[in-house]
């Protein structure tokens, strides 16, 4: 058994929910839920718009997802390898991953 003083314990909150999206085609929109996974309630999310951008850099093996709140201006990042380029590709964009311009092609 290990002994520990209260200081050497690390704290740490944990807020997780269950997100499902649908397509509804009477409304054509992809729908929304989200769930908390502590009580099973349905978390009411604010009217909001968010900017999600994608960059993939293939030398380096790494995918980076910036998040923009439109409203406020917050922003947030998120850095990872093949797997969330993989998890994107598969879990969130339908059909096939969007072209993406290389950043040395000219525009037509």
């Amino acid at each position: 058994m290990f002994d520990h003083d209260d200081k050497d314990v690390m704290s740490s909150k944990t807020f997780a929910v269950i997100v499902r999206c649908w397509y509804d085609r009477h409304a054509d929109a992809t729908q929304l839920q989200v769930v908390r996974v502590d009580t099973a309630e349905e978390a009411h999310l604010n009217d909001s718009n968010f900017l999600l951008r994608i960059s993939i850099d293939e030398a380096a093996s790494v995918v980076r997802c910036f998040i923009r709140h439109l409203t406020s201006g917050r922003e947030a990042h998120v850095q990872g390898g093949a797997s969330l380029q993989a998890f994107i590709k598969d879990c969130l964009l339908k059909g096939s991953e969007p072209d993406v311009p290389d950043e040395h092609e000219t525009p037509v």
